[in-house]
């Protein structure tokens, strides 16, 4: 008679229980881009009329596109704002490959001096944005009598500065009306002029907008100029606006974890869409006659810029610019991925993690609003229990996707959470709770002394 057992040894069935999951779908990559036309004379010239594009995009509307196929099929060609805006988004596929999430639109700052399409392609994604670009031809400075560049007070990187402290507060001042956190990056030129002296660039670095980076640099290629020339000779009047690298960016950014700096050598080079790079400006001279720069023009490449002035006069000065590394050949990378700030949050990375830990603390926290929590019958204060409970949905989620997401490393060293237990809510149907991150540390500088030995 056979055996009733059946080959093998020992056999396990997965249960589910149905507990719910504090892991949720981050949106750390989800990018935006948007046009300013004010140079060309606003939507119409830019986007045409009775195209394609033009309809699309009418009255500012936000769309999101997920591959270049989607870049075709809402219109945007070389015929859209002089293909300033195919070129960007062109280099952010090329970095980040298919399938990403990039909501477009297109303004005009003369009608919108403040920047509040901002908002309202925020607003449009449902929050979900934690990095947008804004390309325009407005001016960040301005030259002085004396010959010196200076930024006045409501420039555009404080009127941008202002546009997402409406989505996601200010540092160290509770925000009730948004809970959409961004940072934005700006590509703009320094000055609606011709020639711009390097040594003379405003200084950045101490507005204290670290929610605000500055972007310099393009590709020095005939297709750059060619598009650079086509962008400010719309009108009669010649402007100054860069091609940039925005689109560059948001590439990186779309594939960088939420702690991963943008300039991380290992990961971002730009070779696919650049080989060397320029600023941009420097001594721009017209040949109206074959619509193009004179061949004596100069956008001042990096090559031409040793490490002490790049640091002097671009990296301490708050920019972001694209640099080149002695023995790489044929790379690009950004030089850093600073904000205008000197703070906690003087980086897109510590913004970033920051902005991920909150939308995830408050996504957890929020089925506990309005709930009913015991209190200390002795004290009327917060119980023991509750204070563990929220303490651990807190670290709960903080674990779940920042600490420990799948097989990906962490994006944060450490992780606490505080409630003093000595609140009275009864009084105040309030709870205050403190959350803390301790931050990764990053490379900013790898510093080597070499040098000759008798021995070993």
């Amino acid at each position: 008679m056979p055996t009733n057992t059946n080959l093998g040894g020992v056999f396990t069935t997965d249960i589910d229980g149905k507990r719910n999951s504090n892991v949720f779908l981050s949106t750390e990559n989800v990018v935006g881009l948007i046009f300013d036309t004010s140079i060309v004379g606003g939507l119409d010239k830019a986007l045409g009329e009775d195209t394609l594009a033009a309809m699309t995009f009418a009255k500012g509307n936000v769309v999101e596109l997920n591959t270049t196929k989607d870049v075709a099929e809402v219109g945007i060609d070389d015929t859209v704002l002089a293909g300033i805006a195919k070129y960007h988004l062109d280099s952010f596929f090329s970095l980040a490959g298919g399938t990403q999430r990039i909501f477009v639109s297109f303004m005009n700052s003369d009608e919108d001096p403040d920047f509040e399409a901002v908002e309202q392609m925020q607003l449009a994604s449902g929050g979900i944005i934690y990095q947008i670009g804004v390309w325009t031809g407005k001016p960040i400075a301005k030259i002085n009598r004396d010959g010196s560049y200076s930024v006045e007070t409501g420039n555009i990187c404080a009127k941008l500065e202002a546009v997402a402290e409406v989505l996601g507060g200010k540092v160290g001042i509770t925000n009730y009306e948004g809970n959409a956190p961004l940072n934005i990056l700006i590509s703009a030129p320094i000055l609606n002029e011709a020639v711009i002296d390097i040594k003379k660039l405003p200084d950045l670095s101490g507005l204290n907008m670290p929610k605000v980076t500055a972007l310099l640099g393009q590709a020095p290629t005939d297709t750059v100029h060619e598009l650079m020339y086509a962008v400010n000779h719309v009108n009669d009047t010649p402007s100054y606006a860069l091609v940039g690298c925005v689109g560059a960016a948001l590439g990186c950014l779309a594939v960088a974890p939420a702690n991963e700096s943008i300039a991380h050598v290992a990961s971002f080079n730009l070779a696919a869409v650049m080989q060397d790079a320029e600023l941009g400006f420097g001594n721009l001279v017209d040949d109206a006659e074959n619509k193009t720069y004179a061949s004596e023009s100069s956008f001042t490449n990096i090559k031409t810029i040793g490490y002490t002035k790049r640091n002097e006069y671009l990296h301490k000065h708050g920019y972001v610019f694209l640099v080149n590394y002695d023995g790489l050949e044929n790379s690009i990378f950004f030089s850093s991925d600073q904000t205008l700030s000197t703070g906690d949050y003087r980086t897109l990375a510590r913004c970033r993690v920051m902005h991920k830990s909150r939308r995830v603390v408050r996504r957890a926290l929020l089925p506990r609003v309005n709930s009913n929590v015991e209190v200390d019958i002795t004290s009327g204060k917060l119980s023991a229990s509750v204070v563990a409970e929220f303490q651990n949905i807190v670290i709960e989620a903080l674990d779940k996707n920042m600490v420990e997401p799948g097989t990906a490393k962490p994006q944060v060293s450490g992780r606490t959470c505080t409630i003093d237990p000595d609140q009275n809510v009864l009084d105040t149907d309030a709870i205050d709770i403190h959350y803390s991150l301790v931050p990764l540390g990053v490379t900013g500088e790898i510093k080597v002394t070499e040098g000759f030995s008798n021995s070993i």
